[in-house]
């Protein structure tokens, strides 16, 4: 995975944080919530919490949907290519 804090491309994404977006790279990049928390440094529940925000602002029913709005917004690409 590249640089995970690179340009937030327009999409609405513009509502979440640094963490939020780093957050939706990686569950976009198909990690659990324990596997970023491992990641990141975080507790589970801390990494529970961060999904549930970036779920929250950018309307999103489950984690298939915040998938396809980070490849829709250009946030990340096919192949790892973000």
């Amino acid at each position: 995975m590249s640089d995970l804090l690179g340009d937030v491309p327009a999409g609405g994404l513009e509502v979440l944080t640094e963490r939020e977006l780093e957050i939706l790279r990686l569950v976009a990049a198909g990690l659990s919530n324990a596997e970023i928390a491992g990641r990141l440094f975080i507790s589970p529940l801390t990494a529970k919490t961060h999904v549930s925000h970036v779920l929250s602002k950018l309307q999103c029913r489950d984690r298939t949907q915040l998938v396809a709005k980070a490849y829709e917004s250009g946030l990340v690409a096919p192949g790892g290519r973000d």
